[in-house]
């Protein structure tokens, strides 16, 4: 005679009060994290646009500063000029083209690689008479800056 004959597989009701509890607050836990992650990403492009304003600012401050304190000469448009100089016109371009500036590079790009005007290239001259282009000088203190920055180096 076999003895489970007479007995269902059906939990008894108040198991399933307990499951249906159990169930209600998954349910609950879900909505909950569904709605936290979609606040998460509509605060998210706000929150890194003025992070990336900030860095940006404070990047091209840096290389701006760079210049002004450097012992370097610039040449522009075949004249030269000190660190200072140099330093308050690219400030003036950067001024001027600051809503078209989105990245560092493109801040170099526009403020600091050489004339619109006529086309030629700045250059910076060392102290021992080399001769740099003005962007690659730049672009090489950004990857300095960036490393000491990215791993806490003064």
């Amino acid at each position: 005679m076999n003895r489970n004959h007479n007995r269902t597989d059906k939990p008894y009701p108040a198991v399933l009060l307990i499951e249906g509890a159990h169930r209600q607050q998954q349910a609950f836990r879900w909505m909950m994290f569904l709605l936290l992650m979609m606040l998460m990403v509509a605060m998210a492009p706000r929150s890194m646009a003025g992070q990336q304003t900030v860095d940006l600012d404070a990047t091209v401050q840096y290389l701006i500063t760079y210049v002004q304190e450097s012992d370097v000469v610039f040449e522009r448009n075949s004249s030269r000029y000190s660190g200072e100089e140099a330093a308050q016109h690219i400030n003036k371009k950067y001024q001027h083209y600051k809503d078209d500036i989105d990245t560092p590079e493109k801040f170099i790009k526009l403020c600091a690689t050489g004339s619109l005007m006529t086309g030629k290239p700045y250059f910076i001259i060392t102290s021992g008479g080399e001769q740099l282009l003005s962007s690659e000088w730049l672009q090489t203190e950004l990857a300095v800056y960036r490393l000491r920055t990215e791993y806490g180096a003064p």
